[in-house]
């Protein structure tokens, strides 16, 4: 038995997951989006995954160029989620202080810390893709709290009452 997408969608937002925005370069053209199906896989090596909707011109441009990176965003970087979630791709990075990674990739400045990473393998995951990345280089750049998507909005864990 299939359950609707609908249904998917209105139990999944009941899941809090971190925020990330995940960059590449492809054809001296920085693409990025914001992204909450990521997660750690191996230490040993040290893998990391992410699942990209294959519709979207990152897929494409993280599926040739063969890297990509992953900046977790603080609680003060809701603006940027929303802009690289919803703007036009080539505005994205417009005004923002970014630095390169040993991948080519953008790593944005003020994140709480990025993953940079080589594709390893993919694999189809229905209307998306799974790609698993070997951490190249990573770096935490500060301590500041991560910002939190939890049904269909953005928080910080200072919200949050410790149990």
């Amino acid at each position: 038995m299939s359950i609707s997408s609908e249904l998917l969608k209105a139990i999944m937002r009941n899941y809090p997951t971190g925020v990330t925005i995940v960059t590449t370069v492809y054809n001296n053209e920085y693409y990025g989006l914001t992204v909450n199906s990521f997660t750690s896989l191996s230490l040993d090596p040290p893998l990391v995954l992410i699942a990209i909707d294959k519709r979207l011109a990152s897929h494409e441009a993280i599926d040739k160029s063969k890297v990509y990176a992953v900046n977790i965003l603080p609680d003060d970087m809701k603006d940027l989620a929303i802009k690289f979630a919803t703007a036009p791709r080539k505005e994205r990075f417009k005004g923002l202080k970014i630095r390169i990674a040993k991948t080519g990739s953008p790593i944005i400045e003020g994140a709480i810390a990025y993953l940079d990473c080589r594709v390893t393998a993919k694999y189809p995951g229905g209307d998306h893709t799974i790609f698993i990345g070997e951490i190249v280089d990573a770096q935490i750049m500060n301590n500041k709290l991560p910002l939190i998507y939890y049904n269909r909005n953005y928080y910080s864990i200072r919200q949050a009452t410790p149990l």
